[in-house]
């Protein structure tokens, strides 16, 4: 396990080092982060699901896997809302962190348990539920906020590449090797820059910050559904289905992956409480190292 996670949670340390060590704005972390999630990621996530081996119907009994655990997530997720002694806007930007997965730690693991077969399988299945993830954390946020959803929507970045990404798919045309090339230099930083970012933005609860109570039942909560409920749900949807071997190993670990570094910028882009996201994308990150190797383990 320490082999398997090792290089990607080092990553992150380093990213916690280079924040605490650097002399550097903490605005310079936050733009990199908007220049990975609004340019570098969806180029790489538009060129996997391009490049992707193989058809989607393939992946189908993954996505239906992945899918049915990730609705129970959601739907877990927004009963937490009747947890008294909660700031709205609070629940409104974490609720994403029930069911958001960290896509750069994602995509390496999947190529170290099932190389590129396994990398081309997680692709498609990711390319297929990263708009229904976007969909369930932009709609608490904009019905609190009172923003439009479909515009939030059209102009999320990683909607726009999966999107396309599928839309290219389905047309069947070569994609010309300039525009290849290019895509394919900017992906390759997206998982190192990502990682780095991820372990820049950790942040844990200050006492003056005034979380209520109800605030810290939200993060308990959030984090026992994304990282307990949701891959333990996963394995027993891959048993009733009959998913083994690598396809049921990828499930499961996609279900058991902490939530998402993209929670913060989108949070914090649609005004809502990124400070909070991201001492939750912490505790999430942080009992992962516990959970993560456990749920892997088990599955295999």
């Amino acid at each position: 396990m320490l082999e398997l996670l090792g290089p990607e949670f080092a990553l992150m340390l380093a990213g916690l080092a280079l924040r605490r060590g650097l002399a550097w704005p903490e605005q310079g972390w936050v733009m990199l982060e908007k220049l990975n999630y609004f340019l570098l990621f969806p180029c790489l996530l538009f060129l996997s699901i391009v490049k992707a081996p193989g058809s989607i119907a393939s992946a189908a009994p993954m996505m239906l896997a992945a899918g049915t655990s990730a609705a129970c997530a959601i739907a877990m997720g927004m009963a937490c809302r009747w947890i008294p002694q909660t700031q709205p806007q609070r629940f409104a930007s974490g609720v994403q962190t029930a069911f958001r997965f960290n896509s750069y730690l994602g995509l390496a693991m999947a190529e170290r348990l099932g190389g590129a077969e396994g990398l081309a399988l997680f692709s498609i299945m990711i390319s297929v539920l990263i708009p229904c993830f976007n969909v369930a954390a932009v709609y608490p946020m904009a019905r609190q906020g009172k923003q439009n959803l479909w515009r939030e929507l059209a102009g999320n970045p990683l909607i726009i590449a999966t999107l396309g990404g599928l839309a290219w798919r389905f047309i069947e045309m070569p994609l010309p090797g300039l525009i290849q090339a290019s895509l394919g230099r900017l992906g390759q930083a997206a998982l190192p820059l990502g990682l780095l970012c991820v372990g820049a933005a950790l942040r844990w609860p200050r006492s003056e910050q005034g979380l209520l109570v109800g605030d810290k039942w939200l993060a308990l909560c959030f984090t026992t559904i994304k990282l307990i409920a949701m891959p333990a749900i996963a394995l027993l949807v891959c048993d009733a289905l009959g998913l083994g071997g690598t396809a049921g190993l990828l499930v499961v670990m996609f279900c058991a992956l902490p939530t998402s570094p993209a929670s913060y910028v989108l949070a914090s882009r649609m005004g809502g409480d990124g400070v909070y996201v991201a001492q939750l994308i912490t505790l999430s990150l942080l009992v992962s190292t516990l959970t993560l190797p456990f749920w892997i383990q088990l599955a295999r």
